[in-house]
């Protein structure tokens, strides 16, 4: 099985049933005739923009990220991540601290910087935090309820 089949095949298993870990995701692969490694998997994971977060029953497993490259709609796939896995935004100074459910936040940070807004400078994303740097205390403010405005 080449790169494109094994992608096609993790995101036919994702669709068809919860996966919590790249373990299972291996040993479904491998049930599947598909030998491959952890790692391999973890790349794949990334390169088709798969993380873990929580479904709409509020369990962790993995989950397709909205991308732009899939649908052209940046402040509404921007929205829908901060409805689903947004938990909370706080002001300082220019930057701006966006809590998220563990696991979202490079998710959320990349379609944050798919909106190419033009008062944030950057973003940076841990595990459960993005921080975003603005170009001014007034900026953040701008950018804050933008993004209240997005995650509704």
């Amino acid at each position: 099985m080449n790169k494109r089949q094994r992608q096609q095949a993790i995101r036919r298993i994702l669709k068809s049933r919860p996966i919590v870990s790249q373990r299972e995701l291996v040993d479904e692969l491998a049930a599947a005739g598909c030998k491959t490694t952890q790692a391999t998997v973890s790349r794949d994971l990334r390169e088709i923009g798969l993380q873990k977060g929580r479904d709409a029953a509020g369990r962790v497993r993995y989950v397709f990220v909205p991308s732009t490259e899939e649908r052209p709609d940046p402040p509404g796939a921007c929205g829908r991540m901060l409805k689903e896995f947004g938990r909370g935004l706080a002001v300082a100074q220019n930057l701006l601290v966006l809590r998220c459910d563990p696991g979202a936040a490079p998710g959320m940070g990349r379609v944050i910087d798919e909106l190419d807004h033009e008062l944030i400078l950057g973003c940076v994303a841990g595990d459960d935090t993005v921080i975003l740097v603005t170009k001014s205390a007034e900026a953040a403010e701008l950018v804050s309820a933008y993004l209240t405005r997005l995650g509704g």
